[in-house]
This record gives structure tokens, C-alpha cells and sequence, in this order.
């Protein structure tokens, strides 16, 4: 099984290391700095979906 790194807030993979010593990353799509979080493919298809049903459920309730 493949497995892909995504920025745990966009799931961007664009990122490069920010501070070498601690591991830091930082996230050139939305400015994350952290830990990257290393997922396999299933999983990150998964996290997507739920993303696009939050962002709906959300327009459904405040009606835009």
C-alpha cells in the first residue's frame, strides 16, 4: 500500500521542511507549520470526503 504526506490541515503536499532539527514543517497552501502526518491513500480519500460533507452540512444550515 502506497503511502502519501498531507499537511493535516488542507492535505496539501506542498510543503517543505521548515526548522531541519525538530522535523518542522511548513505547508505552502494554507501556512501550517508542524508535523506532516504520513497516511496511506484509502485514508486520505476518506478525510476529504468528510471535509466536502462538513462544508455542506454547513451551507445547509446557514442557508447559502
Amino acid at each position: 500500500m502506497a503511502t502519501t504526506r498531507t499537511c493535516p490541515e488542507c492535505n496539501s503536499k506542498k510543503y517543505k521542511l521548515f526548522v531541519p532539527d525538530s522535523g518542522t514543517w511548513k505547508c505552502e497552501n494554507c501556512g501550517y507549520q508542524g508535523s506532516i502526518v504520513v497516511e496511506d491513500g484509502n485514508l486520505e480519500k476518506q478525510m476529504k470526503e468528510a471535509r466536502k460533507m462538513q462544508k455542506l452540512s454547513k451551507k445547509l444550515w446557514t442557508g447559502r
